[in-house]
């Protein structure tokens, strides 16, 4: 016996589940615009669209939101639903059920007609587009448009979405172009709509892995006093070319490097235990998983450990005092 679609399936006749987000999002969740659901509930053709209003975005400064009545195809009807009953028909197994599919269908494909008749009335889309995209494309109240124009529209709409999240993101804290690469596409981007968006941003120089890299490199050696080597490793896990990379560490002062080094030793040196050769390998292992080089190390565990033997003299020296008035002679 057929069921009807409609009934507790939660799906559209479109055979998608929940809504189809404005700029291409992966599952259920609220994307900005109108949805597909809701603007063509039946996924009906768009044969064009009308300007019906425009309005300032009341949070979004130089952003206008387009009202756009859409003009469907609702002969497109017909042919899902013959083409939907024919696959029905075949998998009939006697002619009493064909004869009762018939008549169900017969309920289904009315319902379907009256659904399209409705989303025609109610067929509006919201687009929010740039200033400059209103102005080029001359979006004055009744301007019609193609399909391929609307779904252009569309495009540059996910573009603008996408550049600004871009910036969000960028102003929070500088990123690689892997990792805003990676955080567009989470959000659900297509990869078009990213790789525009890194176009735009890299024209206006809002990314540069180069600069990225040299920065990363100064900071980590200063201020968290990290070898080369380890520095290296977290630059290419960031998604860094390994060219930019090699400037960068290349571009590193050896001085910088060395002091940090030697920092770490003073500190540690103290609260190492065991006897001399012990603790100079202690402290070498330290050094080397913080990314020091060899050589680096070797020099800063044996002016850490020079240091500290000439501080322990002296303390032990430190009892007779030659210019105490007790021993000065009058």
């Amino acid at each position: 016996m057929y069921k009807s679609r409609r009934s507790g399936t939660g799906k559209s006749w479109g055979g998608e589940s929940g809504s189809a987000g404005a700029r291409g999002k992966r599952g259920g969740d609220k994307k900005p615009g109108l949805t597909n659901d809701e603007t063509n509930p039946l996924s009906l053709p768009v044969m064009g669209a009308v300007v019906t209003a425009i309005e300032s975005h009341p949070k979004k400064p130089h952003m206008y939101r387009i009202v756009l009545m859409l003009e469907l195809d609702e002969f497109a009807t017909g042919n899902i639903a013959s083409g939907e009953a024919g696959l029905e028909f075949a998998g009939a197994n006697d002619q009493s059920d064909a004869e009762q599919l018939a008549i169900d269908w017969t309920d289904e494909v009315d319902s379907l007609i009256a659904g399209a008749q409705s989303a025609r009335g109610a067929g509006e889309a919201t687009l929010t587009v740039h200033e400059d995209t209103l102005v080029s494309w001359r979006l004055l109240k009744g301007r019609r448009l193609t399909a391929k124009e609307y779904e252009t529209l569309k495009q540059d709409e996910q573009k603008e979405d996408a550049y600004r999240s871009a910036l969000m993101m960028l102003e929070r804290k500088a990123r690689t172009t892997s990792e805003l690469t990676k955080a567009l596409k989470s959000k659900g981007y297509v990869p078009e709509v990213v790789e525009a968006c890194l176009v735009r941003l890299r024209a206006g120089r809002m990314i540069d892995d180069t600069a990225y890299a040299k920065r990363f490199t100064e900071q980590r050696a200063v201020g968290q006093r990290k070898g080369r080597m380890l520095i290296r490793q977290e630059l290419l896990q960031r998604g860094v070319g390994r060219e930019d990379v090699d400037q960068a560490i290349g571009e590193l002062d050896g001085e910088v490097e060395q002091e940090s080094a030697l920092a770490i030793a003073r500190k540690r040196w103290p609260n190492i235990k065991g006897n001399d050769r012990e603790r100079k390998q202690k402290l070498m292992a330290v050094l080397l998983r913080r990314g020091f080089p060899s050589g680096v190390v070797r020099m800063a565990v044996q002016q850490a450990s020079a240091e500290s033997e000439d501080s322990e003299s002296e303390s032990d020296y430190g009892e007779f005092d030659p210019y105490d008035t007790e021993y000065m002679e009058d």
